[in-house]
């Protein structure tokens, strides 16, 4: 399948015109272009304007392709030669690197996209952002992002905060501050969020403590926090808690936070947070493995979790006797 003319001496000719000065070209196994790299200027029109594509190297570039390429030909993401305002649904914003869904709209804005080493610090590349500022309803704040991703319609999908940003939001259990970022519905209704120090939340089986410590900020699609459209709790994950569940025919379960190698040290205790997923009165408790339980059939009870033992302790037995229902 291609997807692309070969002009010759460095020239293709692809849907949405020539490109030249290629010094680079991959190709999919069906032999459509993926993308090329370049070493001289072009212009690339797109939905968000038009782009100028990568054709320098410079110490803080990231190694990648200075256009990739969809199977039918149309531009999937865009390395800018610098960063330069570009169009979107909201307005222009500033970007290093954009990308774009199959049919052409716009999918995500980095405002900056350099590559963090000996020659080029975080600090530098904090230095080359932008302070945005969002009214969103259930929040407003200005602050440095990592990306803004896109519905097809136009619509916010997610907002990727730069490392040490926070943010405030208002939630249906109490105002949060948030790190990483949060995800949108397309109706404009909070999705998912991160929180950026364990909050207390209400859950059908009880208080727990909402918090991810292994979660990392590459992408705030999804948070540990996750909503319903009209604000119910659909998912959340806990390093905080143990549960103990009984069933209908008396079997006494305990779930907790896994331990884990810890990427290092091997004498820290590390743990993977537990997954709760709420749907149709049931909950699905994942530790190693999923666990699906009827909230009608159970029962349960919620402490906390300090060492990864499991069973209970006398301070537990003295405030619980959940055992003995």
């Amino acid at each position: 399948m291609n997807n692309y003319i070969d002009l010759g001496e460095g020239k293709v000719q692809l849907p949405f015109g020539v490109l030249s000065g290629i010094t680079t070209m991959d190709s999919r196994t069906d032999g459509s272009l993926s993308s090329v790299s370049l070493r001289e200027k072009n212009v690339i029109v797109t939905h968000a304007g038009d782009l100028y594509a990568a054709y320098t190297e410079t110490p803080r570039r990231k190694h990648k392709p200075s256009v990739e390429f969809y199977e039918n030909g149309l531009v999937k993401a865009v390395a800018l030669e610098e960063q330069q305002e570009v169009l979107s649904p909201i307005g222009g914003l500033p970007a290093e690197l954009v990308t774009f869904y199959k049919s052409g709209e716009l999918h995500r804005v980095f405002p900056v996209d350099g590559m963090i080493s000996g020659f080029w610090t975080e600090e530098e590349e904090r230095n080359m952002n932008i302070p945005l500022t969002f009214d969103l309803g259930f929040t407003t704040f200005t602050a440095l992002l990592n990306s803004i991703c896109f519905y097809k319609s136009g619509n916010i999908r997610s907002v990727t905060l730069y490392p040490d940003e926070t943010v405030p939001v208002q939630t249906p259990f109490g105002d949060c501050t948030v790190r990483h970022g949060f995800s949108l519905y397309e109706s404009g209704n909070l999705r998912s969020f991160e929180p950026a120090s364990p909050v207390s939340i209400q859950t059908p089986i009880g208080k727990m403590v909402a918090y991810d410590p292994l979660g990392v900020g590459i992408s705030a699609d999804s948070g540990s926090v996750v909503l319903s459209d009209s604000g119910n709790l659909l998912e959340m994950k806990t390093a905080a808690n143990r549960i103990l569940v009984q069933t209908a025919g008396g079997t006494l379960n305990w779930y907790a936070p896994v331990q884990i190698p810890h990427p290092c040290s091997d004498e820290m205790p590390y743990y993977q947070p537990m997954r709760l997923q709420f749907d149709h009165g049931t909950v699905i408790i994942t530790d190693d493995q999923p666990h699906a339980y009827d909230l009608a059939d159970c029962h349960f009870h919620v402490s906390a979790f300090s060492d990864g033992s499991f069973g209970c302790s006398p301070a537990d037995c003295a405030s619980c006797s959940f055992c003995k229902k």
